[in-house]
């Protein structure tokens, strides 16, 4: 555990910039008062084949006791933003660095709910961008992307690499499940899946898990429209009325936008999708850019919200950074995500 922790950066990477966000994005600020907490492995990660510099998180889920956060090797990314710059006055040294790191295996960032510190960081058997992750209750659901499939981790195994604070854990199924798989969030009895589309509008499908003999099933049941470019999505109850929270974001110069609803879940039915127009909209919050998931802890309540900009393919490079940083998790309530209707 203690060499885990020595090779796996925590804390805070960019404490100037993400002041410099809360002072132009104001919703930043009320959402990070309650808590926060750095990205663990934004400048190292070390992982099975040797030590990432170029993790890039994505997906965020709470599963029972831990928050669990997904991150993608993006080396690519990082090597072509470089080299675009390297006859600009860019840093030579770095990009020879960046030619010479590796393609790693993704990863799932294990922080401990009470405590807010990594424990632990669990190697994925793939690459996938691992765009998010959610937790059914017996099993950690990854979504994969353009793959349009779905892949389980048995929280048990999960729990004994945790336990041990580094190694990696295998797929017990990858499910195709016919669309975009973009991001995963739970509510109720369905697992949700993101299918995202760059110039038209998604949907978030629902899925019922069937547990066959160990071995999860999958068995869509409803969509519910999303708008072009999201990338995460919460569903929370607030008395006996549901709400949906969509971030949409437009790369690393435009903010984030937050679409909020009023939604009737009872509308929400197998085979049809339900059309936002006929959802009570709420109004938009605006938040820095690249923003990715957002996620609800269904037992205290607590929101968190996570970001991509503090990643060093989008952080740090000298011709085309993130303007506006974050590099932390922050942790708020719903009546921050929903002040009219719990003031």
């Amino acid at each position: 555990m203690d060499t885990q922790k020595r090779n796996t950066s925590t804390g805070y990477r960019y404490e100037n910039s993400f002041e410099k966000s809360i002072e132009k994005f104001p919703t930043l600020a009320r959402l990070s008062t309650k808590a926060t907490f750095g990205i663990p492995g934004l400048a190292l990660t070390k992982v099975e084949d040797g030590l990432c510099e170029c993790m890039t998180p994505q997906g965020i889920c709470v599963a029972g006791p831990y928050v669990l956060i997904t991150a993608y090797c993006n080396i690519a990314k990082y090597r072509d933003e470089l080299e675009k710059h390297a006859t600009k006055g860019g840093n030579p040294e770095k990009l020879e660095a960046a030619k010479q790191h590796k393609q790693h295996r993704s990863v799932i960032y294990v922080v401990d709910k009470e405590s807010l510190e990594h424990i632990a960081t669990v190697a994925l058997p793939d690459c996938t961008h691992g765009g998010g992750i959610s937790y059914d209750g017996t099993f950690v659901w990854v979504a994969k992307d353009n793959e349009r499939k779905m892949s389980a981790v048995l929280f048990s195994e999960l729990q004994r690499v945790i336990d041990y604070g580094f190694g990696s854990v295998r797929y017990l199924t990858t499910v195709n499940v016919k669309c975009q798989a973009s991001f995963t969030i739970t509510y109720g009895d369905r697992m949700w899946v993101g299918n995202t589309f760059s110039r038209t509008m998604g949907t978030l499908v629902g899925f019922r898990v069937k547990n066959i003999l160990g071995i999860p099933r999958l068995v869509r049941d409803g969509e519910i429209e999303m708008p072009v470019l999201a990338q995460g999505a919460m569903l929370a109850d607030i008395g006996d009325k549901t709400y949906l929270a969509i971030s949409v974001s437009g790369g690393r110069v435009n903010p984030s936008v937050v679409h909020r609803y009023e939604i009737d879940m009872s509308k929400v039915e197998k085979g049809k999708i339900l059309k936002l127009e006929d959802c009570k909209s709420l109004g938009t919050l605006e938040l820095p850019p690249m923003m990715e998931e957002i996620t609800i802890d269904p037992e205290t309540q607590a929101v968190y919200t996570q970001f991509e900009s503090a990643s060093s393919p989008y952080a740090d490079v000298e011709g085309n950074p993130c303007k506006s940083i974050v590099d932390r998790v922050c942790v708020s309530s719903l009546s921050d995500w929903f002040p009219e209707v719990t003031s």
